[in-house]
Order: C-alpha cells, then structure tokens, then sequence
C-alpha cells in the first residue's frame, strides 16, 4: 500500500501540470521613461533624447515634454548608452544598466547644466597650431569625474576646439589617448583610460568628424609623463593627449 502511494505521488510531480501555478510571473516588457531637468532649479525640460541598446542592438529617439517623458520599450536586460540634448543646456551622455525582470516600468532623470553665457568676442585662437605627424598635445581642460568616464561639462570647449581643428585640416589623423598613473588595480586602470579615450572619440564623431579619421587607446600607466613618485607627478600622468597621426 505504501508503495502504491509513493508512486502515485510521483507519477502527481511528473505531470506536466504541476507546478504551473507555482512559477513566479515576471514581467517581460519594462516600460522605460526618461525626462531632463534642470541641474539647479530642478524645472523639466523639453529634452531630445537618443538611446542605443546595446544587446538588443536597438535605438530609440525622441523627445519628452515638460509633463511628459519620453518613453520605450525593453524586452530584455540591458546596457543603454542615453544622449539628452536641451536648447540652452550642455548635451549629457550617461551609460546604465536597465534590468527588465525586476519591474514592469523604469523611470530615469537626466540632469543638465545651463551652457556658460558666450564671450562677446570670439577668441582668435580656436584650432590648435604647428602639428607635426607623431605629435603629442595634451588635453589639459578635458576633466571626467574622479575614478570615471563620465565627461564633465567643463572640457567642451576644449573639444570643441579639436573638432573645429580636424574640420580646419580635413587630411588630419589623430589618436586619442588615454593615460593613468599607477595608484590601484592596473587592470582597472587600463579600462578606464580606454573608456576616457573612447567618450572623447564619440564626441568628435557627434560634433561631425568622420570616425575613420579618430583612433582610440587605452595605455592606463604603461607611458608615464613623469615618475609616479609624487602627488604632483601622478596628477601630470592621469591625462589624455591626441597624438597626430598623419596630416
């Protein structure tokens, strides 16, 4: 009699019902809303957004309202690179991480900083000068957050002042690069002086420049500038340069 019970209730936990009812039910689309808002007052702004997936390999573009978000649909856990773009605002570019089986709906708030007021006079001095084939310049006002990628506001028109000099020499070829001194994980070190040196390149090609004409490299702390022996001199090594490459 036992027996015959015990196989009964095997025969009940291979039955292809069972169990049905006891899976967790997770949602297989998230709703993802984006807005903008100002970085001081914290007033929505109208905002142009551009967002690429990269796994699902899709892109996404629009814009929100005040009152009203852009929104999209994910199927799928995610890494999104987002663009936002408002009149009147520095363009901000953040990168994330958007998992889809953990809520139905996402929302997300991009703050922008108000673009500086314009000088009254155009500087004369906007391209950089005397470029020789293996040249080095270095980017001193192109600033990212402590231990980041993340470009901040401050290094636009510095960069600006490159992609003005790449469309003022159209057969220039450079190499961004990015460098570290030897403080923490060298493995680390070398990702983050590839990314810097990649986001600096994705500018360029925003602001018009053929990205044929842009090379990338992370050297992390392998071409010190100077030895690592000071605060003084890690500060000379943790940098980025664009290295000419032909003209």
């Amino acid at each position: 009699m036992r027996f015959a019970l015990t196989l009964l209730f095997l025969l009940f936990l291979l039955h292809p019902a069972f169990g049905q009812n006891t899976l967790s039910s997770k949602p297989t689309r998230t709703l993802f809303s984006i807005r903008a808002v100002d970085d001081r007052t914290s007033a929505e702004l109208p905002t142009q957004f551009t967002i690429n997936a990269h796994l699902a390999r899709k892109r996404f573009a629009g814009k929100s309202q005040t009152g009203r978000g852009f929104d999209f649909i994910l199927t799928r856990t995610d890494t999104l690179t987002v663009i936002a773009s408002a009149p009147g605002y520095y363009e901000a570019e953040e990168l994330m991480v958007v998992s889809c089986d953990t809520c139905a709906d996402y929302q997300y708030v991009v703050r922008l900083e108000k673009e500086a007021p314009k000088p009254a006079r155009i500087e004369t001095d906007t391209v950089f000068r005397n470029l020789a084939v293996n040249q080095a310049f270095r980017l001193d006002n192109v600033y990212f957050d402590q231990s980041s990628y993340v470009l901040r506001p401050e290094s636009y028109p510095q960069l600006n002042k490159l992609a003005k000099t790449l469309l003022t020499v159209p057969k220039l070829v450079i190499e961004i690069a990015g460098h570290t001194d030897n403080v923490g994980d060298r493995r680390l070190n070398q990702t983050l002086s590839e990314n810097r040196a990649k986001i600096i390149r994705a500018y360029l090609i925003r602001s018009g420049i053929d990205e044929r004409r842009l090379q990338h490299n992370g050297y992390g702390d392998t071409h010190p500038a100077a030895p690592n022996d000071s605060e003084e001199n890690k500060r000379k090594n943790r940098r980025v340069e664009f290295v000419v490459v032909a003209l």
